[in-house]
């Protein structure tokens, strides 16, 4: 059986814990501390803009799948949903404060999905490196 991580969160201020929580259930999977450090990134990215800006009193839903051979991320919110025409935005200005939140999405994971239904749906996948599916299984 697969098991999942979720977290539901309501507020900003919220993040750290979650984080936290996830950190625990990845370590739990003897993965690299980069690849660890990485989804943690874009977990808490894709968290706090659905915060920032669709957040609801429903609030944001996170599950982290560890499966063989790929970490599976979705966050999902209820809000108006996301703008598509934002989905294809070229590289953030390098001097801007912000913006940056899907280019680092695409950057860090392998794919990056989005479904926008009743709110924002983004899958984030990352394949795991041979050696992490092997020590998963050998624990």
């Amino acid at each position: 059986m697969i098991a999942e991580q979720t977290v539901e969160l309501h507020d900003i201020a919220e993040l750290g814990a979650a984080r936290h929580e996830l950190e625990l259930y990845l370590h739990g999977h003897s993965l690299p501390a980069d690849l660890t450090y990485d989804l943690l990134t874009c977990v808490q990215e894709a968290a706090k803009n659905a915060l920032r800006f669709a957040a609801t009193p429903c609030g944001v839903h996170v599950s982290v799948t560890v499966d063989a051979g790929e970490i599976l991320v979705t966050v999902r919110d209820h809000g108006a949903g996301l703008d598509p025409g934002r989905l294809s935005d070229p590289p953030p200005d390098p001097l801007s404060e912000s913006g940056r939140g899907l280019f680092l999405l695409r950057t860090l994971m392998d794919e990056v999905e989005f479904r926008i239904q009743g709110g924002t749906e983004v899958k984030l996948h990352k394949r795991l490196p041979r050696r992490s599916t092997v020590d998963r299984h050998a624990a």
